[in-house]
């Protein structure tokens, strides 16, 4: 049953019951008045809610949900609003659910709290430690459903809700449990569980560039700063389409010191991570 079909049953007088009828003095000025009235509060109702917005450290997490409430889908358009608080605004968009965040410090509890109001009762938050220089979403989703999905958008992140910071969707009928891993700013110290480009500011490399450069330059670089080196080759996709695949854990052994280096990342672990792109005529190992 449609949402227009309950209100009907539940209407005491319907539109057929007053069709002919003609409209009285007192009538007309009442709807004049309620048409005004709601013109007044209109701005009230835009769903871009206002939010302090906060630096944005490399997360897609939120903050303590007070005062939370649960809207009505049915008062806005087919994609529209099922749920909103000061740090989350959840929409409901065909079979996806789409999660708005307009607060940068995640509490997990709050968050799961927000997932169980449109019944996603069944999904827990990890938080991991990033660089506090990260500006793209870290988002991961673990899952026994194989058909649930999850991914991140940012598109119109800003468009849909005031002072959002990143945003990400999940399909509806999620089957079993499932958890994301969020990203939230490491402490003083603390290893990253995702990488970070070694040459933000505020990183073991900060404004120095190494790509572009000889493996042997590279090495120099990050030795002059104490900082221990560890290698990946880059190897390019056997179809010869877009990206790369990587090989971790590669030993010094196998890099050539004239190989070019692609990036120098860092896990806040005083090891620079060299991205090497394999000369010409190197040979990938089986499965690159």
């Amino acid at each position: 049953m449609n949402n227009d079909q309950i209100f009907k049953n539940r209407a005491r007088v319907l539109d057929e019951h007053l069709a002919g009828r003609a409209s009285t003095a007192g009538a007309d000025a009442l709807l004049a008045e309620i048409v005004l009235q709601e013109r007044e509060q209109e701005p009230a109702r835009r769903r871009l809610t206002p939010s302090p917005r906060r630096a944005l450290l490399g997360l897609a997490a939120v903050a303590v949900l007070t005062g939370g409430f649960v809207v009505a889908p049915s008062l806005f358009n087919e994609s529209g609003q099922v749920y909103a608080s000061q740090a989350v605004t959840i929409d409901r968009d065909g079979d996806w659910y789409v999660f708005y965040i307009t607060e940068g410090d995640p509490d997990p509890a709050e968050l799961e709290k927000a997932f169980r109001k449109v019944g996603l009762d069944d999904i827990t938050v990890k938080l991991i430690p990033v660089s506090p220089q990260q500006r793209a979403p870290v988002v991961g989703f673990d899952k026994t459903d194989p058909d649930a999905r999850m991914s991140s958008t940012l598109s119109d992140c800003g468009e849909r809700v005031e002072g959002c910071l990143t945003a990400f969707r999940v399909t509806v009928g999620i089957k079993g449990s499932a958890q994301f891993r969020l990203g939230r700013p490491a402490k003083p110290g603390e290893r990253y569980a995702s990488p970070a480009d070694a040459s933000w500011p505020g990183e073991a490399l900060a404004g120095v560039k190494l790509q572009g450069r000889s493996v042997a330059e590279a090495v120099q670089v990050v030795r002059e700063r104490d900082l221990r080196v560890a290698y990946e080759l880059d190897w390019p996709l056997r179809d010869g389409g877009h990206g790369v695949r990587y090989e971790q854990g590669v030993p010094a052994s196998r890099i050539d010191p004239s190989w070019k280096v692609a990036t120098a990342e860092t896990y806040n672990d005083g090891v620079i991570v060299l991205h090497v792109e394999p000369g010409a005529g190197a040979t990938p190992p089986p499965g690159f």
